[in-house]
């Protein structure tokens, strides 16, 4: 029942797809899901939204901490995929969880790409119109780390630039 699901909402394995790596629901996925939109037009038709949960300090605090971090990971993912539909795309979503997001993230999109091989993974990355050292320390350069591990790795991921105006 999964795979005939899957098939009728993601198509057949082969065909080209998107990833798209969010994190909670905000402006930044929202704006990289309209951007590939825009820059690919019709050239996908569907979307495969792609979290990582991850576990810090605050969160090994017990069992239901970490529960509840998968429960609202799950219902951002859940709010991408009803924008998608919105947007007439079919949709669906993974998510892992762990302590590092480069290292999850990379594993997933390896788990993702064996079941969609043909997939292009897109990151947003914040980028500021006036820079300063609490920019830089708050909004590292996770995708960067991540996109290069996944095209040593011979993956196809690209990272969207997602301005921020102002001060």
């Amino acid at each position: 029942m999964a795979s005939r699901f899957r098939r009728l909402l993601l198509g057949r394995p082969r065909d080209r797809r998107r990833w798209l790596v969010v994190g909670g629901y905000s402006g930044l996925g929202v704006h990289a899901l309209l951007s590939v939109q825009k820059l690919f037009p019709k050239a996908f038709d569907n979307v495969l939204f792609a979290s990582v949960a991850v576990i810090d300090a605050a969160t090994m605090k017990g069992v239901e901490e970490v529960d509840r971090l998968r429960d609202q990971t799950e219902a951002d993912l859940r709010k991408y995929v009803a924008l998608a539909h919105r947007l007439g795309l079919a949709s669906d979503y993974r998510l892992a969880i762990g302590t590092e997001v480069v290292d999850e993230g990379e594993k997933l999109a390896r788990e993702m790409a064996h079941e969609f091989p043909r997939a292009i993974l897109f990151l947003g990355n914040l980028v500021f119109q006036t820079e300063s050292w609490f920019n830089r320390l708050l909004h590292n350069d996770t995708a960067y780390r991540l996109q290069r591990r996944l095209q040593f790795a011979g993956l196809n991921a690209m990272v969207l630039p997602v301005r921020v105006l102002g001060d």
